[in-house]
């Protein structure tokens, strides 16, 4: 895989979860994506995203998805899997890290960083 499409992160989901929908309607419209394509493993993503919640949650940022997100990639065990993001903060303040298992390509974890319980937006990479 050189790279996902739109398309592929949109056909890649496999549930309907409030997250999830989030970062469909995102894709949807527009809204910017990355995919890095060097696998990780899922336990060295999980040990990074646990403190990057706590990191954010202390500073009152809004974040949708983040238990099913860690048990999942806890499920992952040592699995490699690619990162993507999904930036929708130019249109809801949303920024979804996705996590995919890249054969086939399927989304296995996900979740959104959102602005501040008072409504600040996010100003720049957390």
């Amino acid at each position: 895989m050189n790279e996902a499409s739109a398309g592929e992160l949109l056909a890649a989901f496999e549930s309907d979860s409030e997250a999830s929908i989030q970062v469909k309607n995102a894709l949807l419209h527009g809204a910017r994506f990355e995919t890095w394509l060097k696998p990780l493993p899922a336990s060295i993503l999980r040990g990074i995203l646990r403190r990057r919640v706590r990191s954010l949650q202390r500073r009152g940022k809004s974040v949708v998805g983040a238990t099913e997100c860690l048990a999942s990639l806890a499920e992952q065990g040592e699995q490699g899997l690619l990162v993507a993001y999904v930036d929708d903060r130019e249109r809801t303040g949303y920024l979804f890290p996705l996590y995919l298992d890249p054969h086939p390509l399927k989304v296995v974890a996900y979740m959104g960083f959102g602005p501040s319980s008072e409504g600040d937006p996010i100003t720049g990479p957390e």
